[in-house]
């Protein structure tokens, strides 16, 4: 069962306040500033509520009786079977409830090869937080249909929306991702130039799509295409 120390060993790993890790779990401030300071009896709903949101943020315990442990996950890769799945796990990594604490967010366009002549292309991202980094380059989210572009267009207005100041796209092309190891996926990353996504015209362009593409987007009811395109003025917006 988690303990004080073990509590305050595992806020320290991830570089979050007993507000934010308070607020994860869904009780009051009052409630984890005592435990972690060993007062009260808290119930045992309420040790696991704490615990679950830190093992969420990628905290692992260890035990044995004699010596107790406690470690973070610096790299994460998720796994998704489907592009659905995909989207909901971004989502929920861009919640504050995640604890990643977000410093930025890079989008950047990815392939993979089908044959020595053919590639699918897809959108991938990287979140860094504070302390960890999670890459998103299993999901094939692409936007080859108009409800794949609107995963992908959701995943833009949310990112905009919730860190404006945080969001990058990679103007290079990544060569397959897909194929690394997380760390050295995630170091490609890192070493490819990065620039400041304004206007998401700039990442689409990357995908070298026709503008009777865009087109059909605008054109289907409540699309979140068009609230991204809005939102951020973009000038693909119609004259």
């Amino acid at each position: 069962m988690l303990q004080p120390n073990m509590l305050k060993a595992a806020r320290a790993l991830l570089g979050v306040r007993q507000s934010e890790l308070a607020r994860a779990a869904g009780i009051s401030l009052a409630t984890l500033n005592n435990f972690e300071r060993g007062i009260g009896d808290p119930r045992a709903s309420t040790i696991a509520a704490i615990e679950q949101s830190l093992t969420r943020g990628g905290v692992s315990f260890t035990g044995d009786g004699e010596t107790e442990g406690v470690t973070l996950r610096k790299i994460h890769r998720p796994s998704a079977i489907d592009t659905f799945t995909a989207s909901r796990q971004i989502l929920k990594a861009f919640e504050q409830s995640s604890l990643l604490n977000i410093q930025s967010i890079v989008f950047y366009r990815n392939a993979e090869n089908i044959s020595s002549k053919s590639h699918r292309q897809y959108v991938s991202l990287l979140i860094k937080g504070a302390e960890r980094a999670v890459i998103f380059d299993q999901g094939r989210l692409s936007l080859e249909s108009v409800s794949h572009a609107a995963e992908v267009s959701g995943i833009l207005l949310a990112a905009t929306s919730m860190y404006p100041n945080a969001i990058y796209y990679l103007p290079e092309f990544v060569s397959d991702t897909l194929r690394l190891a997380p760390p050295q996926a995630i170091e490609m990353v890192n070493e490819t130039h990065w620039k400041k996504l304004i206007d998401p015209a700039d990442f689409f362009s990357l995908f070298a799509l026709e503008s009777d593409t865009y087109a059909r987007w605008l054109m289907v009811s409540d699309h979140p295409f068009q609230q991204l395109i809005i939102s951020s003025q973009s000038r693909i917006l119609p004259k």
